[in-house]
């Protein structure tokens, strides 16, 4: 077995040498594995607006994005906006409760707390891959994370 071990070593090298991951790869992949929610229920995504035909321009000028995910009784609506080279992600959790919600993203997180709707506001926001962690304040609702989606 030590034979197999050494040779997986040397062609981990050889291979890191002469095509090594992108760094943006490993570092989206690390900060996936960061921001991981053992106890949250995962939302997945039931809508997005991109994939409509409709969706692309209107009249030249770009229409937000609208996704919507979903858990058990639980909807959260996200419209992500360009903005400034970055993005805007406001949002809406249905069936409102009291909630941290984090909008995590390759540049970092951005914590916001809903108002007594269920909405909130995030940016800004780097493109590339994105998921929301809402966190209630009632304990006896679960947490909610979205499954990561590119933006």
């Amino acid at each position: 077995m030590a034979d197999d071990d050494h040779l997986v070593d040397q062609l981990r090298e050889v291979i890191e040498a002469t095509d090594p991951p992108p760094q943006r790869l490993v570092d989206i992949a690390k900060a996936s594995l960061a921001w991981r929610t053992a106890d949250a229920e995962l939302a997945e995504l039931v809508g997005d607006s991109s994939a409509e035909p409709a969706a692309a321009v209107r009249s030249g000028i770009e229409v937000p994005r609208l996704l919507t995910f979903t858990s058990g009784d639980t909807v959260v609506v996200l419209e992500v906006t360009r903005e400034a080279g970055a993005h805007r992600v406001m949002g809406q959790i249905v069936a409102p409760a009291p909630a941290t919600v984090e909008v995590r993203h390759v540049g970092g997180v951005v914590t916001v707390t809903t108002d007594a709707d269920g909405r909130f506001r995030a940016a800004p926001v780097a493109p590339g891959p994105i998921s929301v962690s809402c966190r209630f304040d009632d304990d006896a609702r679960p947490d909610v994370v979205t499954s990561w989606v590119s933006v």
